[in-house]
C-alpha cells in the first residue's frame, strides 16, 4: 500500500511544477520508490502472489495511458524493473516464487524466469529511454543517478537482491569500459 502513497506523491509533485525539470526529477525518483514495492500489491488486491498483472510492465503502461501519468511512468518503470530483477533470484522457483496468470494459475518454473527477465528488461528500457517531455541532460542524469541509488538500496536489503545488484554493477562497469574503449579508438 505504501507504493500508492509514493506514487501519489510523485503525481502531486509532477502536477505542482509540470514545467520544471527539478520537479520532474523529484517525481521520477518518488515514482521509482513506488515501483520497488508496487508488484507486491497483488497481496492487497486478492491476487495470487507474483501475479502476472502486477509483475509485468502492465502497471507502467496503464499509468502512461493516463494524461497525468506520463511524467512519472519512467520512474515507476525503473523501480518495477529493479523489483522484477530481484524476483529473478528466489531461493527456489516453486510455489509463491512462480508467476501466476489470473484464473489460470502458475505458468511454471522456466516460463516464470523468462517472464520476470523479459519484463525487468522492458521496464528498465522504458524507464531509461522513454522521456515524456524534453528534460535537460543534467536533470535527466540526476534523476537516473537518484533512481540507481534507490534501486541499489532496495536490492541491498531484499531477498534476491545481491545477485541482481551484482549483475547491474557488472553491466554498468562493462558499459563504462566499452565507452572508454570507444573514445580511445
Amino acid at each position: 500500500m505504501e507504493s500508492i502513497i509514493w506514487l501519489s506523491g510523485a503525481w502531486l509533485v509532477s502536477r505542482w511544477r509540470p514545467r520544471d525539470d527539478w520537479a520532474w526529477a523529484a517525481a521520477t525518483m518518488l515514482a521509482c520508490v513506488a515501483g520497488t514495492t508496487l508488484p507486491d500489491l497483488d497481496f492487497t488486491m486478492m491476487l495470487a502472489h507474483r501475479s502476472a498483472l502486477t509483475h509485468s510492465v502492465l502497471p507502467v503502461l496503464l499509468l502512461a495511458a493516463r494524461r497525468g501519468g506520463r511524467a512519472i511512468a519512467p520512474g515507476l518503470a525503473i523501480g518495477l524493473g529493479v523489483h522484477l530483477a530481484a524476483d529473478c533470484f528466489p531461493n527456489a522457483m516453486r510455489g509463491y516464487a512462480m508467476v501466476k496468470l489470473p484464473l489460470a494459475g502458475s505458468i511454471g518454473r522456466d516460463a516464470s524466469y523468462l517472464w520476470l527477465t523479459v519484463n525487468a528488461f522492458a521496464a528498465m528500457a522504458i524507464g531509461i529511454f522513454w522521456q515524456p517531455r524534453p528534460v535537460t541532460v543534467s536533470w535527466r542524469f540526476a534523476a537516473l543517478i537518484g533512481c540507481a541509488g534507490i534501486g541499489a538500496a532496495y536490492l541491498f536489503v531484499t531477498d534476491g537482491g545481491w545477485p541482481a545488484l551484482s549483475l547491474f554493477g557488472l553491466a554498468g562497469w562493462l558499459a563504462v569500459r566499452r565507452r572508454r574503449a570507444a573514445r580511445t579508438a
